[in-house]
């Protein structure tokens, strides 16, 4: 007979009382989506996130916001905080969708917090997407959505994009395609300011014309302005169409993440009622920390106008270091965009070259960057790759943009 010493022994050595889990986790889990291995790498020059601007980081300015908040309000930290987030932050947003993206009149009951954009596209995706319903995004998506999408099983559509954004008399004509096979699509998704990855925003006519074809075949727009905050230069961005008309045939989204920190993960989505009645069941998708809530709605209150300020100077240095270094390194045949605004260049190699190919190459040299791919359903576009310029300082970005140019080259990228 075994003693209860041995009993624990057989347990933990494996034998016949040994859990195997792999035979209890859920049938509904995320189906697998790859990504480049040398995303996750520690490089000194990182051209694939877009980090809050170091530059400007305002360490004291929070310290000096949370003691603020604390000290007026911190006995709500002993309770649970509402379902939807900070009140007085989801205030806050509704006064700047009013003041500063053209929709007023929205209802801060329309309006829930989430973990990051991330989260609040995550939470629409999971009450909307089922595997094969069919979703609409520009001819390159934003990354984290692309996996998102994907790990739904949906079947996503690339429309064509241009220097105006998404064409909607292309969208209008895949749609009419769309609805020939059977299917209709659930709805379009749009970064419609300063895109991701491609850095175009969308021209005020054509988010007439999204509007109206939303309204043609009753498929909500999904915008996300994750990086309307972020104008450096040139005309003022259109206003979100979130304000330019009927408000139930859009949901929108966007986060202070990029703009305070990542570390923040403070986002937000703007949906109609009947979609926040569904939200509610599934509680957002999680929502953020009500103490980071408390020190960004302090921060935000007091200091928004100048720190978007501050940011847009220092974003200006980096890009043009980026664009100064892009000019100097890479030859002739290649180009990329110069963007007014965002944290991003969007570049184009000769057709043959393979971006994902040379990612391990780049990444041996202590450089990142986003392959095409990546931001493709079909993974095909080789010849594209994102480049943010967010993180390092001017000098290490033409440092580190001399070093990708001598390992394209060595890798063929050039031709």
């Amino acid at each position: 007979m075994h003693n209860k010493h041995q009993h624990r022994e057989l347990i933990v050595s494996g034998g016949v009382h040994s859990m195997d889990y792999s035979r209890l986790f859920s049938s509904n889990m995320p189906l697998p989506v790859e990504m480049p291995v040398g995303l996750m790498a520690d490089t000194k020059y990182v051209f694939s996130v877009t980090y809050a601007d170091q530059g400007v980081f305002p360490t004291e300015g929070l310290i000096d916001a949370l003691s603020v908040a604390i000290r007026r309000d911190g006995q709500t930290l002993s309770q649970y905080p509402p379902p939807q987030g900070h009140l007085g932050m989801r205030e806050l947003i509704a006064g700047n969708l009013a003041g500063q993206r053209g929709a007023p009149d929205i209802d801060p009951e329309s309006i829930f917090l989430s973990s990051g954009a991330g989260g609040a596209i995550g939470a629409i995706l999971d009450v909307f997407v089922d595997p094969g319903d069919v979703v609409l995004v520009e001819e390159f998506s934003y990354l984290g959505t692309m996996k998102m999408l994907l790990e739904r099983g949906a079947d996503v559509r690339h429309v064509p994009t241009d220097d105006e954004g998404m064409d909607t008399d292309a969208l209008d004509r895949i749609i009419g395609e769309v609805i020939a096979e059977g299917k209709r699509p659930k709805m379009i998704y749009t970064i419609s300011v300063y895109q991701n990855p491609m850095g175009v925003t969308l021209s005020l006519n054509r988010r007439r014309h999204m509007l109206e074809i939303s309204g043609k075949y009753g498929v909500p727009i999904f915008e996300n302005e994750s990086y309307a905050d972020f104008r450096i230069d040139g005309d003022p961005i259109p206003p979100a169409m979130l304000g330019m008309g009927d408000p139930n045939r859009v949901m929108y989204v966007s986060a202070y993440t990029k703009l305070l920190g990542c570390g923040l993960r403070l986002g937000y989505g703007v949906v109609p009622e009947p979609v926040m009645e569904t939200l509610r069941k599934i509680r957002f998708g999680g929502a953020p920390s009500h103490l980071a809530s408390m020190a960004v709605h302090q921060y935000m209150t007091d200091n928004r106008e100048e720190y978007v300020t501050d940011v847009a100077s220092s974003l200006r240095a980096s890009r043009d270091s980026m664009l100064g270094a892009l000019s100097k390194y890479f030859p002739s045949n290649t180009s990329w965009s110069t963007p007014d605004g965002g944290m991003m260049l969007w570049v184009e190699l000769p057709e043959g070259a393979d971006t994902l190919a040379a990612l391990p190459a780049a990444v041996e040299a202590d450089v990142k960057y986003n392959p095409g791919p990546v931001f493709r359903a079909e993974r095909d576009g080789h010849n594209f790759l994102r480049l943010t310029y967010s993180h390092n300082s001017p000098e290490e970005i033409g440092e580190g943009i001399e070093i990708l140019a001598d390992v394209f080259q060595r890798e063929g990228l050039f031709g």
